[in-house]
């Protein structure tokens, strides 16, 4: 327990500062501190972790009087694959690094940690099967948000391929210090559920809605350079969010003179696209500038959108939202902002956000990287209809709610009680 009263402490973890990472550690945080915790924020960008949490936080009184930040290392990539989950040094060394860095924050601040959470614990567990590392390394409670559980899609696969499942280090979650884990992904708690031996709790995606007092230049560009046309929007130009396939779409819709325009926002990593994709992308980008193509904004040296406001400010322009994603399994916060914002979504059929999609009517799913059928997408979404031609009526509150900032309190307060 905590050495001031009722007071719970509690110590947020994320070696990783990219993507989804800052978001998600300001809003972790940010609901620690709602609910009346203490927070040791360990993350490799304190200050940006601050900035985050400022934005998140909402109208708490002198809440910056129990957080504390550190600098924590980011440890390095996997020998396997080049990413930060995927061998066992690394994944020790992340754990070892984690404790260290705990224990000189707590020494700093003098408040001793009841809770440590990690907001993607993927990077902890994955080729460590070893349930004592915990105890070894941090030796306090911990919990955190699994958002790479696909592997527990068939109650069968413990069974039907151990190894596949040793490899994962689900085992490391049996460890006595752990109470619960969490999940973006709801299909799949009953399975894990009886291979863990824990409580799986299923977290709202939620997002931030908070607009700039004016409209940013990206935004009036864009708008300005669709005059008028229905806005078909993307922002993070990774491959794995279809980015080709939509480009392909835009083609296609300005040969058929659609009026559409379609935004491709956000940074765009040339390196991360085949040689096919990039010779398309780059005739793309030329005939843009030769004034050949008058449908695409596609910047290939955009900066990353500077704040969530400015993010919501140009995802809220959007018309349509694109969230045909390729070889993604997971939960996406496209989902969450586009019915904040009422703004019905294209999207691959199967997986999450299939399943969640066509449960709450707020799009249309498609086959993965179909032309054909995304672009029939838009034309039943801009019109209001669903592949039957009837009136789409998605149920925007009824997603709204089941991903709201307010369940997600609620589910970290009941954590919270637990310890």
């Amino acid at each position: 327990m905590s050495d001031s009263g009722n007071i719970k402490t509690v110590a947020l973890i994320d070696p990783l500062w990219a993507g989804h990472h800052p978001v998600y550690f300001g809003q972790f945080a940010s609901s620690f501190l709602r609910a009346g915790a203490r927070v040791i924020g360990l993350a490799p960008s304190p200050e940006a972790a601050k900035e985050e949490i400022t934005a998140s936080i909402g109208g708490v009184p002198n809440w910056e009087k129990r957080l504390t930040l550190a600098k924590l290392p980011t440890g390095g990539r996997s020998w396997f694959n080049g990413r930060f989950e995927g061998d066992p040094f690394h994944t020790y060394q992340r754990w070892h690094l984690a404790g260290n860095a705990l224990r000189k924050a707590e020494a700093e601040s003098g408040w001793t940690t009841d809770l440590v959470y990690f907001p993607y614990i993927d990077s902890y567990i994955r080729f460590l099967p070893f349930s004592a590392v915990p105890d070894i390394t941090i030796g306090r409670p911990w919990s955190g948000l699994y958002l790479r559980n696909h592997h527990h899609r068939s109650t069968n696969e413990a069974s039907s391929n151990p190894l596949r499942m040793l490899a994962k280090g689900d085992a490391l979650i049996r460890n006595s210090l752990c109470q619960e884990v969490g999940v973006l992904d709801e299909r799949f708690i009953a399975g894990m559920q009886d291979y863990l031996g824990k409580p799986i709790v299923h977290y709202p995606d939620i997002t931030r809605t908070q607009l700039p007092p004016e409209q940013p230049a990206l935004t009036k560009s864009i708008l300005q350079k669709a005059a008028g046309r229905k806005l078909i929007g993307l922002i993070g130009l990774e491959t794995r969010k279809g980015t080709v396939n939509m480009l392909r779409v835009a083609i296609k819709a300005h040969e058929l003179r659609r009026p559409w325009y379609f935004a491709f926002a956000g940074t765009f990593d040339r390196n991360a696209y085949s040689r096919r994709d990039l010779a398309l992308i780059t005739d793309v980008i030329g005939k843009i500038a030769a004034a050949e193509l008058d449908n695409i904004h596609f910047d290939p040296q955009a900066e990353r959108i500077p704040t969530e406001a400015d993010f919501n400010s140009l995802f809220s322009s959007f018309d349509v939202a694109w969230a045909a994603f390729e070889g993604f399994q997971g939960s996406s916060g496209t989902l969450s902002k586009a019915a904040a914002f009422r703004i019905p979504c294209v999207a691959t059929a199967g997986e999450c956000i299939g399943h969640r999609l066509e449960n709450f009517r707020t799009g249309l799913t498609i086959p993965e990287g179909s032309t054909e059928k995304a672009f029939a997408a838009i034309e039943h979404l801009l019109a209001g209809t669903n592949w039957n031609n009837d009136p789409l009526n998605p149920d925007f509150e009824s997603f709204n709610k089941a991903h709201s900032i307010e369940r997600f309190d609620q589910i970290i307060r009941d954590l919270l009680a637990k310890y």
